[in-house]
């Protein structure tokens, strides 16, 4: 029996990107109601690069942008979802965060979203970095556990945002995976044994591993609410998001800088930026109304002149707001089946 091909998806613009996570992820788990939301965060043209290679029972991707992403997703109690990076010559120092967790050479992230319930988690995904991300179904990966008694892998799951691990069973899950990506591998239990593992094997030192805390619930609770939509309202002020969020204004700024690099006001920026940008690429909006409504748009998350807002535009994605709405008929999403290596 042959693997699966690998295919790559090559994306030009967010919304596309987003539509297809949604699609992809309802194909592994049909029964989780999943939603994302992207923003880029550095200035310039965007170029993603996703690699999927099917196997049941686990979804495998490689993932690379040109510009640094903010990822949200709402939390589920479908999967757990163990990340790192991909850099063997070791030449980059990463600004990715998955899940709060600050990535190294030797970390893991992104499997604490099971208490997270009706929540949300984010990441950062670093621009030009390599992010193998693998997911497995929760029930599937319950089930092992509870066969293998392995019950400090259950508390990581529970308790940790990620692990810096050196454990021969981390550097075997990486190696499984690599394997995959350059000759597929046809059964899943291995991926699911070696996770347990790495969990279970983990150090007990509290500087590898880091455990949720106020600053990353307060994060959460902050790239959340900028999304909220209020029909007819105009946009939170940074004074009503620090009421919302029940935080004095020193903490909410120190830990969106330690977070982000930016202040309060940049992300804002940043968000309501993309959301205005989505609205010029919504396919379900004709073209003649997008452009017809394209001021009105802008003004409705925030941006009152017109003129400093098309420059704050351009310079953040090289592209117009007419540009934006022009390039929106067209195929946005490049697919490309990839030959794997014989064994």
């Amino acid at each position: 029996m042959r693997a699966k091909k690998a295919k790559e998806y090559v994306f030009s613009d967010l919304l596309g990107m987003e539509a297809y996570c949604k699609s992809h992820y309802a194909e592994y788990y049909s029964k989780s109601n999943f939603s994302c939301n992207v923003t880029q965060l550095t200035k310039g043209e965007l170029l993603t690069s996703s690699i999927c290679a099917p196997i049941n029972d686990v979804h495998l991707e490689l993932f690379k942008s040109n510009q640094t992403l903010l990822y949200e997703e709402d939390a589920n109690q479908s999967s757990v979802a163990f990340c790192w990076i991909n850099d063997p010559n070791r030449v980059s120092e990463s600004n990715t965060i998955i899940g709060g967790h600050k990535m190294r050479e030797l970390s893991i992230a992104g499997f604490n979203r099971l208490n997270k319930t009706g929540g949300n988690t984010w990441d950062i995904v670093g621009a030009n970095t390599v992010l193998c991300c693998m997911s497995l179904k929760w029930d599937k990966l319950k089930e092992q556990i509870d066969k293998m008694n392995a019950y400090n892998a259950y508390a990581r799951l529970e308790e940790c945002i990620g692990i810096d691990s050196e454990a021969p069973s981390s550097s075997q899950l990486r190696g499984l995976f690599d394997k995959h990506f350059q000759h597929g591998v046809k059964c899943s239990q291995s991926f699911y044994d070696l996770a347990i593992a790495t969990l279970e094997d983990s150090p007990e030192s509290e500087n590898l591993f880091t455990v949720r805390s106020d600053k990353t619930d307060l994060i959460e609770d902050l790239v959340k609410l900028l999304h909220e939509d209020r029909p007819g309202l105009p946009p939170l002020t940074i004074a009503q998001i620090t009421q919302y969020l029940n935080s004095d204004s020193k903490s909410l700024r120190e830990s969106c800088q330690a977070s982000f690099d930016m202040s309060i006001l940049q992300l804002i920026k940043s968000i309501r930026l993309e959301q205005v940008k989505k609205s010029y690429l919504n396919p379900h909006v004709p073209k003649g109304l997008r452009k017809f409504t394209m001021k009105q748009n802008a003004l409705y998350y925030g941006f009152n002149n017109w003129n400093s807002f098309e420059r704050l535009y351009f310079q953040t994605f090289s592209e117009s707001p007419e540009e934006s709405i022009d390039k929106a008929g067209a195929i946005s999403v490049l697919v490309s089946d990839l030959l794997r290596q014989r064994k």
